[in-house]
């Protein structure tokens, strides 16, 4: 298990370091142990942008000159007719090829076991890329494999590793997205799949160009669903477009998904004949800082049509419960649609409730006071 959570920590280190360069290619991570508590990562691969000799920029470096045989090491050094790592280095990249399908490379291990050490295994991810499609080993197929022992205490392994660096791109369904929203009925959620095309297991990561688009989860690899949901607090009636950006962190592959959304607001909702009804405030949010800058709301209201021996009463409250204002006065006993202005001048921004309350019947809705 150590091994497999050691692979799985460095591929992250090693997908942060190629996101902030910007290099495209493929890899494949090594780790070389001596089964005495020594282990080393190698890493080969192709990389755009890469040459057969040592690359600093893309984290090759010549290493120092080999310890004595009782101290373990391991390295990639330089392969005849492919590379030339000079003394070795920890990672050999090679040039990304012009031309897409698979394509083979010959890495050149060399390692010493070290004192008490007999020999040195190597392992590598149960999944490796998808862009990997075949790893051999001193000549030896090792589809289904995650790991080979080499017997001797020092000497090189021959890995031959086949790439398939098909361009990457990205499908998105459905495309365009379209909301539907209005002021009554809960917010809507989309659900967009994104697939990656050319690599399975690709990265990727989601931007959008406006404010009122959210994304959960915003960045993923492979094919996932993501949440698609808008936030219209601040949005007046109208209909919006947007874009969803989604791209690699490797390279300038994007794909861009429209999203279409048409909003209505003042929505109401239809009262029962004869039954009491309290309607959502309008505008919602309200106040200096909202789009209406008006620090004023309606909240339409029926009391139904049936005999209760008690008074209707309408109460604002604030989120301790405590009472701000009482519009009571502002009520009129009689059937039918009926409207009553809130003035929240003087009271501070936040979250109300407001409460209507007749006979045994108790209505409450929420709204936003924006300043």
């Amino acid at each position: 298990m150590k091994h497999i959570s050691f692979i799985l920590s460095f591929f992250l280190v090693l997908a942060a370091s190629a996101a902030a360069q910007e290099y495209r290619g493929v890899s494949l991570e090594f780790m070389v142990d001596n089964g005495e508590g020594r282990e080393q990562v190698l890493t080969v691969g192709v990389r755009e942008g890469a040459t057969t000799g040592l690359d600093p920029m893309m984290e090759e470096a010549e290493l120092p000159p080999q310890p004595p045989n009782e101290i373990f090491d391991t390295r990639l050094v330089s392969t005849p007719g492919k590379s030339q790592l000079g003394l070795g280095s920890l990672n050999d990249y090679r040039p990304y090829p012009m031309d897409e399908g698979n394509i083979v490379e010959t890495y050149t291990i060399a390692y010493q076991a070290g004192i008490n050490a007999t020999g040195v295994t190597l392992y590598w991810a149960e999944q490796p890329p998808s862009r990997v499609r075949a790893v051999m080993i001193d000549s030896e197929d090792q589809t289904g494999k995650t790991s080979y022992e080499a017997p001797f205490a020092s000497g090189q392994i021959v890995v031959e590793v086949t790439f398939n660096p098909s361009a990457l791109s990205f499908t998105a369904t459905p495309s365009p997205l379209l909301f539907d929203v209005n002021n009554i009925d809960p917010l809507p959620t989309r659900m967009l799949t994104i697939t990656p095309e050319g690599d399975s297991q690709a990265e990727w990561m989601l931007d959008t160009d406006v404010e009122w688009i959210e994304m959960e989860p915003s960045h993923g690899e492979g094919e996932q669903s993501v949440d698609i949901m808008v936030n219209t607090r601040l949005l007046p009636e109208g209909s919006y477009e947007g874009t969803i950006f989604i791209r690699s962190p490797s390279d300038q592959t994007s794909l861009e998904v429209p999203v279409r959304m048409n909003m209505v607001v003042n929505v109401k909702e239809t009262p029962v004949a004869g039954g009491i009804y309290l309607g959502q405030n309008y505008p919602n949010p309200f106040g200096s800082a909202s789009m209406s800058g008006n620090a004023s709301t309606r909240i339409d209201l029926d009391l139904g049509s049936r005999s209760v021996s008690t008074a209707p009463s309408l109460r604002v409250y604030d989120m301790l419960g405590r009472e701000v204002m009482d519009l009571s006065h502002h009520l009129q006993v009689r059937d039918g649609l009926q409207s009553v202005r809130f003035d929240a001048a003087a009271l501070p921004g936040g979250m109300y409730t407001y409460t209507l309350r007749y006979g045994d019947v108790v209505h409450a809705r929420g709204m936003i006071l924006s300043k």
